[in-house]
């Protein structure tokens, strides 16, 4: 007897046709091939961080999670409870790193380490794990198209997200090894879970008298998957403490529909059953990490475990509360205001009984998806509202969209809408379809008039966001509970509401929303192929009776979701063309950043200075163990000998990892206010006090690594001013504008005042803590507007910086025009900077900051270097005589032995009456073989090439000038501390002329001058 395939001629595979074959698993190879591809764009310029064998990572996270990895490495399974090696003089408690994903590398290490694996073998699975979990989510992004609209969904959703340029696919490069990857892969697998627990409950439908009679059998489905949507939530948190966000959404999700079920007329068993199961095991594995008394989104703490046990004891009460109504036979619509009015009185006992708690998930609420940003998130890049990108997109909100998601992003509002609106479309109730018009009306106008939310929330006295929130949240809400939504499809539409609200109040919330874009445009194009106007069918009979329609269809809606993400596009911005980029060209540009300038300093620090405990060879370095175990404590007690690294948070964990020192501040923005405070003090004295505020005597901070990025205005020194305390980016500098009110302005440059050149980081980077005067250098500008002067305009036709002969010259200058300032562009100061007497240059980077272009002629100096360390010594003490009530000045040639470069540092001191003086010097000119890092010293490579020489000039005009000078040198251990002795200093008067003091300390390691500054330096940073 032959089969129906060989009857009918079809080729067949085991007796079964090869067409019902592919068309059940033609997904499979699809999905595979797509793994492999996306594998491929993260991976691609993998060698760019492999360098000598040294492996890099890019950004600063990642390298902390390497440090984790290592530690779980040598104690696995245990994670790092405290860490004193970054935070100095405290430590630190870091609840979102150790987590799941460190744990997972480093398991991955020990089996291709054969238990033992080596420091390259781990770095190279960190490297790596991005690109691996980055592909790994299509997986699910398939599952949840799947459970939406099929097959064919499920393909679409997994396509799109393989070609995504955006947020997704940066954290998922090769060498970006950070949480933050790992969070949409777990997040979306246990969405994907609980909407099978869901799909399982419409089926089988559980009752609570089954319960009751204990029938398990009948039950074991629902619990079963129900129990694995919590596993999955659980891991969730595991990888990411402040996932606790996916419990609220779920709660949110269970609150609207069971009170939608009871409105419609269903029972809310069905649904309390997933939420009570799934949530309750959530909660009991959420106090497995476990480890602080505590509500913190950012820890294990109480806040996880209680917010899922929370859900679930809600979702009981809920159902409970909807049989009571039914029992007594109330209104069924008074149900939701019920629910409504709960939830409301349960916030505000809340808000009584634990306010502080109230006020924790209330502000972390709006940080995460509140659709706006303090300003200290401001100085993140990552945690910066999405539209505040704009200006890179040409002020297009259309480009802003299309460069990270093409059509694909309108494709899901589209679906979106459609899931929300379209049982209100499908019901025979004009109430019901008029409300769904006035709700999509409203919530559009709400959004798409950007003036109408402050009018709105000036009348009624809220914040404009507060006041959209609430207006375009109970619209939405409001749809949900009234229509009568699928569970899927309702849990689906809540996930993507708030992963919207997060990605448009942090941008780097982008990585989450691709998938929901992925999928409901997968949905969105299923719908379109299944439609009455299309309909293909099933795979088979697409495969089988392809009509001409059906491949035009098909070919549509794949150039309309995919084409425009696989080609570089041009699009027209009111400000210019903008041209896109394809996933595959955003792979190849991947590269570790500037941890690469930064790591020979960095470098040349771990071996040049002394071991923590070790400062000044108090032998410690044993009690402070790089990998040890520490028990948590809110104020570690270091040994003596422990130090701190001064610098900014952003190379924290660069200091810790590259250099094994300990930064006073790092990327957990511990310690952010500390440092910015030293950064910008503006005198000496008030950076020491600061710098000792921290810690007792035995815990000070030896070393302040800065560089170009710290010192420039349009790179990282106005973040600083977010964090210091009473100050702000206007006391430091101004920016100087280019065109009028009809055509717009542009910043051609920026005017520095004062405050800029007199902060810490300034006078180091720029100056390596000598003393600068003025030059006769003007800035001039045409006018002056705005509140305080800070808007200055110039004609592009304006000669900006104008040079004079002399210093006195160019004050002239100023003062008979109101609209110009001595100074104030590139390393030209409009007043005299002090030296600083107790900090020295010992080691940078090797590396010069490259220009867009160099100025030759009298202008053009050498470029500086990229990054500098600093170490604060006691400094040594000058005694000295000469000419009564006169000017010293103290100037020595110092090399960098690292580049061959000179400087020259220069200070100033006065005498008396009685002609004496003193001075702190703390640059050493003799005695650098007797210290070095074995005896708790440094290794200094910047050493003098001469003893200091000691000018003074007495008398005015060029035959009324008698010369005085003298010689010294200085030994290092009179700089160091290690001995107490004091320099004398007798100044003899001269017949000769010597050098004086021109307040022009070394140019080849300053930034180059103010002309160089006003056409390439500002717009390089």
């Amino acid at each position: 007897m032959s089969d129906d395939s060989e009857q009918s001629g079809d080729p067949s595979i085991a007796g079964r046709p090869v067409l019902d074959i592919a068309a059940d698993w033609y997904h499979v190879p699809v999905i595979a091939l797509l793994i492999a591809f996306m594998a491929w764009v993260r991976a691609q310029s993998w060698q760019a961080f492999v360098r000598n064998g040294e492996v890099f990572f890019g950004g600063n996270d990642p390298w902390y999670h390497y440090r984790s990895t290592m530690y779980v490495v040598r104690h696995w399974p245990a994670t790092m409870p405290f860490d004193p090696w970054t935070q100095f003089p405290t430590g630190i408690s870091v609840g979102q790193f150790g987590t799941l994903l460190d744990q997972l590398m480093a398991t991955v290490a020990l089996l291709l380490g054969l238990g033992s694996p080596s420091q390259h073998t781990v770095a190279m699975t960190v490297l790596f794990t991005p690109v691996v979990v980055g592909a790994l989510v299509v997986i699910p992004t398939y599952y949840l198209g799947k459970r939406l609209a099929g097959r064919s969904a499920g393909v679409i959703a997994a396509l799109v997200l393989a070609v995504l340029p955006g947020m997704f696919l940066q954290r998922s490069l090769v060498g970006t090894a950070d949480h933050n990857i790992a969070e949409p892969l777990f997040q979306a697998s246990a969405v994907a879970v609980l909407l099978v627990a869901l799909h399982v409950a419409k089926r089988d439908r559980p009752v609570w008298e089954q319960v009751r009679a204990r029938e398990w059998g009948a039950l074991k489905p629902v619990l079963g998957w129900s129990a694995l949507a919590g596993i999955a939530t659980a891991l969730y948190m595991w990888v990411w403490p402040p996932g606790v966000l996916l419990v609220g959404i779920a709660g949110v999700f269970f609150l609207l529909k069971l009170a939608s079920n009871h409105y419609n007329g269903r029972s809310p068993d069905h649904l309390a059953s997933v939420g009570a199961t799934s949530m309750s095991v959530a909660g009991v594995l959420l106090l497995v990490p476990f480890d602080t008394i505590a509500f913190s989104p950012s820890r294990f703490s109480l806040l996880q475990p209680v917010a899922a046990l929370g859900v679930a004891a809600a979702c009981v009460f809920l159902a409970w509360l909807s049989r009571t109504f039914e029992a007594r036979d109330l209104d069924r619509s008074l149900y939701p205001l019920s629910v409504l009015g709960a939830t409301v009185v349960g916030a505000g006992v809340v808000s009584v009984v634990l306010p502080d708690v109230f006020s924790m998930v209330a502000s972390n609420f709006m940080r995460f998806v509140g659709f706006d940003a303090n300003a200290a998130q401001r100085t993140i890049g990552e945690a910066q509202p999405w539209l505040g990108s704009l200006s890179r997109y040409g002020g297009s909100r259309f480009a802003l969209f299309f460069s990270s998601y093409g059509l694909a992003f309108f494709a899901m509002l589209a679906a979106l809408a459609w899931l929300l609106w379209r049982p209100f479309y499908d019901s025979d109730s004009d109430r019901e379809r008029w409300f769904a018009v006035v709700a999509f009306v409203g919530t559009t106008v709400v959004i798409a008039v950007p003036g109408l939310l402050p009018t709105v929330a000036g009348n009624v006295g809220l914040p404009p966001t507060l006041t959209g929130l609430v207006l375009v949240g109970g619209l939405l809400f409001a749809s949900l509970v009234l229509g009568d939504h699928a569970a899927e499809k309702s849990l689906v539409v809540v996930w993507t509401l708030f992963l919207i609200a997060a990605a448009f109040t942090q941008v780097r919330f982008n990585y989450y929303l691709a998938v929901p874009v992925a999928v409901l445009s997968g949905y969105a194009g299923a719908s379109v192929l299944h439609s009455e106007y299309v309909d293909l069918g099933s795979a088979r009979d697409a495969l089988q009776d392809v009509e001409a329609t059906q491949v035009v269809a098909v070919v549509a809606v794949l150039l309309l979701l995919v084409a425009p993400l696989t080609m570089s596009v041009t699009l027209s911005t009111p400000q210019g063309q903008l041209q896109t980029s394809t996933a595959s060209q955003v792979g190849a540009s991947a590269s570790p950043g500037s941890v690469l300038a930064w790591n020979p300093m960095l470098q040349w620090m771990q071996n040049n200075t002394p071991e923590e405990g070790n400062l000044g060879g108090t032998g410690n370095a044993d009690q402070l163990e790089y990998y040890g175990t520490y028990q948590q404590t809110s104020d570690y007690d270091y040994p003596d000998g422990s130090y701190g690294v001064m610098s900014w948070w952003d190379y924290g964990h660069w200091i810790t990892v590259l250099g094994e020192r300990i930064p006073n501040a790092n990327p957990f923005q511990g310690g952010a206010t500390y440092a910015a405070n030293y950064l910008l003090a503006q005198n000496e004295t008030t950076a020491n006090q600061i710098l000792d505020s921290r810690g007792d005597a035995s815990e000070r901070t030896r070393y302040v690594a800065v560089d170009w990025q710290m010192a420039s205005v349009t790179s990282k020194f106005s973040a600083p001013t977010v964090f210091a305390e009473n100050v702000s980016a206007y006391d430091f500098y101004h920016p100087l504008y280019q065109g009028n009110r009809s055509a717009g302005y542009s910043v051609r440059t920026y005017a520095h005042t004062q405050n800029y050149y007199d902060s810490m980081m300034v006078r180091l980077f720029r100056y390596q803590g000598s003393s600068m005067s003025p030059s006769g250098y003007v800035l001039d500008w045409d006018s002056t507007a705005g509140d305080a002067g800070q808007f200055y305009v110039a004609d592009s036709s304006t000669q900006v910086v104008k040079q004079f002969n002399s210093t006195e010259e160019a004050r002239e200058y100023v003062a008979n025009d109101s609209t110009s300032q001595l100074g104030g562009i590139g390393r030209y100061p409009s007043e005299y900077v002090p030296a600083l007497e107790h900090y020295r240059l010992v080691g940078l980077s090797d590396q010069a900051i490259s220009y867009q272009q160099r100025l030759s002629g009298s202008y053009f100096q050498e470029l500086p270097y990229w990054a500098k360390l600093y170490e604060r010594v006691p400094g040594a003490t000058v005694q000295g005589t000469g000419p009564a009530n006169t000017t010293v000045t103290a100037s020595v040639t110092m090399e960098a032995t690292q580049v061959g470069q000179n400087f020259t540092y220069t200070q100033r001191a006065q005498t008396g009456p009685d002609g004496e003086f003193t001075m702190t010097l703390p640059y050493s000119t003799t005695g650098y073989d007797e210290y070095g890092p074995e005896n708790g010293y440094t290794n200094v490579s910047v050493r003098a090439e001469g003893p200091y020489q000691f000018n003074a000039v007495e008398g005015s005009g060029m035959n009324n000038q008698t010369y005085w000078t003298d010689t010294a040198n200085v030994s290092e251990g009179q700089v160091n501390g290690a001995t107490d002795t004091t320099v004398q200093v007798s100044l003899e008067q001269l017949t000769l002329q010597p050098q004086t003091d021109s307040g022009n300390t070394s140019a080849s390691l300053s930034e180059p001058s103010a002309v160089t500054t006003v056409a390439s330096t500002e717009r390089a940073g």
